[in-house]
């Protein structure tokens, strides 16, 4: 198992010398560039050296002896014989011309001061490179030497074109880039191959994953009996244990819900039953909240916590005396004072329950005015938060067409008009707006829609 193991590991860390390959190959054909043209120039450089050598050797006589003719065949020859071959020329110890294969130039000065040493030798040959483009050239100079004091008498200057470096250059420069370019495209072929092996299970792996996040579960193929095998393997069993404990949790969540939703209704009873002419009070104005809520287009998440928050708004009156909370008349200024703290206490109520802490801004402010004269905190306007707003509306609409000891009850068109007067001063508008799209389905629905929760 660990042999197979370790070729398979093997197998897929050769893409990593394949790309170390190719960094080698760029590397080794920039080496060979430069060891081309230094080998190319050499060999220029020999031939030079030996037609200019040969042509000294043969200069001396012709010079002591005044044969100018002589020189100029000699000249002549030269660059006859050799076609990368610009010019000759021979001259005396001053560099003043005796021969040129350009015979007009004969008795000029040679100046070599646009030229560039690129080799000196120890007999005085000298190698130089033309400075200016226009001189694409290669010029070599020897001294002329006569008897075996080695006096030297003149020089030999030739100048040679760049047509064979330049020739030899682009012939190995075809020949290399050729080569280079095979290596290259066998080394990404290998590339793609082999990159698929190693990208095709890791790309399975993503979209799993991917899916996963989006609530999707399906079985990932396995490619390979590697090590990414073996991750495949283990993702399908994670994602299956995971969908099974996921399938358990959803179905206790939801009788978590159910039951935390039976405890809610049953403590909003419980709130209500103290007072008789209150019954069925909380549950009434929960549906009407959430009829408002979905009238103004809230998604369906927030109107559920409107609910629950609807039937909490008056769980601080849990806290409220019976003999306030049952009185027949009306309420002193202490007993109203007392009765206006249950929004307080009932804030107080659901904040020892982190999970309940969400619905506390609706309990507390659902007795604030839109402008800013209501309690506790006497917010205005937009501050007041819109579930708040919104059950203060149902609230109110229901206290309304409610029977009191000490009141009668509204008819159902007084309390509206009772709404709509009290918009923009104890009422949001919008919320009051809505609340009207609501109550313009026929009455006997509405009604039946009271009495059924009672």
């Amino acid at each position: 198992m660990r042999t197979n193991l370790f070729k398979t590991v093997r197998f897929k860390i050769s893409i990593y010398i394949i790309i170390l390959l190719l960094v080698t190959v760029s590397t080794v054909t920039l080496l060979i560039f430069q060891t081309m043209n230094s080998h190319i120039l050499g060999e220029i450089i020999k031939k030079a050296e030996s037609l200019s050598r040969s042509t000294a050797a043969l200069a001396p006589y012709s010079i002591l002896a005044g044969d100018l003719l002589g020189t100029d065949n000699i000249v002549a020859k030269v660059k006859e014989a050799n076609s990368d071959v610009e010019y000759v020329a021979v001259t005396d110890k001053k560099m003043r011309i005796l021969a040129h294969t350009d015979i007009t130039k004969r008795g000029e000065i040679f100046a070599l001061s646009e030229r560039e040493a690129i080799k000196d030798n120890t007999d005085g040959t000298r190698f130089y490179e033309a400075k200016k483009t226009s001189d694409d050239l290669f010029e070599i100079l020897t001294p002329i030497f006569v008897n075996k004091n080695k006096k030297q008498i003149g020089s030999v200057i030739i100048g040679l074109n760049k047509s064979a470096l330049l020739n030899a250059q682009s012939e190995a420069r075809k020949r290399i880039v050729a080569g280079f370019g095979i290596v290259m495209f066998l080394g990404i072929g290998c590339i793609i191959v082999l990159s698929s092996f190693v990208t095709r299970p890791i790309k399975e792996l993503s979209m799993g994953v991917d899916a996963f996040k989006e609530g999707r579960r399906s079985k990932l193929r396995v490619y390979s009996h590697d090590e990414l095998g073996r991750l495949t393997t283990s993702f399908n069993h994670m994602t299956e244990l995971i969908s099974k404990q996921q399938t358990k949790l959803s179905i206790y969540a939801k009788e978590l819900e159910e039951a935390y939703v039976s405890t809610v209704q049953v403590l909003s009873a419980a709130i209500d039953a103290r007072d008789p002419y209150t019954l069925g009070h909380s549950a009434r104005v929960a549906k009407l909240s959430v009829k408002i809520g979905a009238a103004m287009g809230l998604p369906r998440r927030e109107l559920e916590d409107l609910e629950i928050a609807s039937l909490f708004h008056d769980v601080g009156k849990l806290k409220t005396p019976d003999f306030v909370l049952l009185k027949d008349g009306p309420l002193d200024p202490l007993e109203h004072q007392e009765i206006a703290s249950h929004t307080e206490h009932g804030a107080a109520i659901l904040s020892r329950a982190p999970s309940l802490q969400k619905y506390i801004p609706a309990v507390r402010h659902h007795h604030e005015w839109y402008n800013g004269d209501g309690y506790p905190d006497r917010l205005q306007r937009d501050d007041i938060p819109l579930h708040a707003a919104i059950i203060a509306v149902a609230d109110s609409f229901d206290a309304m067409t409610s029977a009191r000891p000490y009141k009668k009850a509204f008819s159902h068109e007084d309390a509206l008009d009772e709404l709509v007067r009290c918009s923009t001063k104890q009422f949001n508008p919008r919320v009051v707006e809505a609340f009207l799209t609501v109550v313009e389905s026929p009455q006997p629905i509405l009604v039946e829609q009271f009495s059924s929760s009672d």
